[in-house]
Formats: C-alpha cells, sequence, structure tokens
C-alpha cells in the first residue's frame, strides 16, 4: 500500500525542488490547480498553488528523506573533525572523472547553515555551484580532474575503472591529510576497503579510514565532498563544450546517445578520446 506525505513548500524552495527534478530526469505529471508534478522514484510528487506539497507512492518517505531532508528528520551530526570523500562522472559518457576530499569540523559545520549539506544529485546545478563556491572558500579540500584525454589512457593502465577510481581518491585524501591534520575519513563506498587502502599506500596506516553505502547521507563531510565533485565535473564539462564547440549532455541515456551521433556526424570519431570515456559501450552507438 502507498503511503502519503504532505508538506508545506514556499515558492522559492518549490522553484528549486523543479528544477532538481527536471534535471534528474523525473517525468512530468500535469495536475489541477499544480505549480508542478512530477512521477519517479516510486512516487507522485505534487506541489500545488496553495504551497501544499503532496508526496504519494510507496516510497514516498524515502523520497523526502532524499529530496527534502531539511523538512524530514535531521540527519546525525558530525561528533567530530572528519575527512569526507566522493566523487562524479563515473557514470557520464561525455566529461571528466572527478574525486574530492574535504576536511570538516563541527565548529565549522555549525556556520554552514545555509549550505544544503546533502547528495549532490539531490541539488540543482544553480545549488551545486552556490554551495561549492562557499565550501572552496572555508574548508581545506582537494580536487582531483581527469579529463577524457587522461582518463582513457589511465584506464588502460589501470584496467580497471575501480583501481583508478582509488588512485585519484588516494590522491586527494593524502592531499587533504597534509592541509588538514584531520585522520578520520570516510569515503562514499564503490568498492572493497582493501582497494582504496592499496592506493593510499602508507598513508592508509596513519588514518581511522573506513567506507560507507551512501555516506553522504550521513555525513555531512561527505555531502561537502560530493558537492565539490559535482560541481567541478560540470564546470569541466562546459569547458569541453566550448572548447570543441558542441554539446555534451549529463549522463549516458539518449539524450547523450543523440548528442554522440551528431558529434561523430560533424567532427568524426577521432574527437571522442578528448571528449568521452571510449571503453562506455554507448560509444557502439555512434
Amino acid at each position: 500500500m502507498g503511503a502519503t506525505v504532505v508538506l508545506k513548500l514556499d515558492a522559492a524552495r518549490g522553484a528549486r525542488l523543479k528544477v532538481a527534478l527536471e534535471e534528474a530526469g523525473f517525468a512530468e505529471h500535469p495536475t489541477a490547480y499544480a505549480d508542478f508534478g512530477f512521477k519517479g522514484e516510486g512516487v507522485t510528487a505534487v506541489r500545488y498553488t496553495s504551497g501544499k506539497f503532496v508526496v504519494q507512492g510507496k516510497d514516498a518517505k524515502a523520497f523526502v528523506d532524499k529530496w527534502l531532508p531539511d523538512l524530514a528528520e535531521k540527519p546525525p551530526q558530525m561528533a567530530e573533525a572528519m575527512i569526507g570523500g566522493d566523487e562524479s562522472g563515473k557514470g557520464d559518457y561525455f566529461g571528466p572523472l572527478v574525486t574530492a576530499a574535504c576536511a570538516l569540523t563541527p565548529e565549522i559545520l555549525q556556520f554552514l547553515d545555509e549550505v544544503p549539506l546533502r547528495d549532490s544529485k539531490t541539488l540543482s546545478t544553480r545549488d551545486i555551484s552556490e554551495a561549492a563556491e562557499t565550501l572552496r572558500r572555508v574548508l581545506p579540500h582537494e580536487i582531483v580532474v581527469i579529463g577524457p584525454r587522461k582518463y582513457n589512457q589511465l584506464y588502460e593502465s589501470f584496467g580497471n575503472l575501480n583501481r583508478l577510481l582509488a588512485w585519484a581518491h588516494a590522491t586527494a585524501i593524502r592531499k587533504v591529510v597534509e592541509k588538514s591534520g584531520v585522520k578520520k575519513v570516510l569515503l562514499d563506498k564503490f568498492c572493497d576497503e582493501s582497494v582504496v587502502r592499496r592506493a593510499l599506500g602508507e598513508t592508509a596506516a596513519t588514518l581511522d579510514f573506513r567506507m560507507e553505502v551512501r555516506a553522504e547521507s550521513s555525513c555531512p563531510a561527505v555531502a561537502a565532498a560530493s558537492i565539490l565533485a559535482r560541481d567541478a565535473f560540470v564546470r569541466s564539462l562546459r569547458a569541453l563544450e566550448r572548447e570543441f564547440d558542441c554539446k555534451l549532455p549529463l549522463g549516458a541515456g539518449p539524450p547523450v546517445i543523440k548528442a554522440l551521433q551528431a558529434l561523430v556526424a560533424t567532427k568524426g570519431r577521432g574527437i571522442l578520446p578528448d571528449v568521452a570515456k571510449t571503453h562506455f559501450k554507448t560509444g557502439e552507438s555512434a
């Protein structure tokens, strides 16, 4: 049986949520007397002109927890300084692979009330950009951006995406440890911990290191890293668009395939190593 969650959502917050759901690929669900309605992730979500926001479906609570966490149950706060790490671009055909790490303390966290420290996938591009600008100013951080051409070379060398990603994470983490002196590290889990520990080398023995599934949902430091990584990814992708005068959509779905086919038709397949992760099966669609 489905559940129903009813919230009060002001116009400004509703507008930001609408943009975020559009960017996340939710299907429009037109509804009478509503500013917007969407379907996706097991729910129907509608904001009415009265300001009432209604979420219905078996995953209604999970939707609110993910997309409106400040209106749901508050996530755990940090009890001690921590380095968080996350990545962006792993599932995007076009653009770089990015890892980010940053150090966050409970003292600094209390001054970040207006920064939406949650999974970057639940934020609009504008929200991410604004949050990242603040985080870059106040937090010790390191961002590793591996452009497509270098990525393709490294992928061939490592022969495995997880090992390549572990190397990039280890590079960012070591830099932030040097900058901050913080030794407690939490990384969003994408592989077995041993893979990252090997990449960290001797540094691993000096750290209280662990990985956790969906760590960005429970740890503000990882959420901050998620925002920094996604912002760097989007900015790098847009720079590639300007450099090569082409459209490079996010993700790996139908819009990407359409853009890929247009790109190859106008510029040839030789451009792909400069803008795309060539080991993706998406490339076979051109």
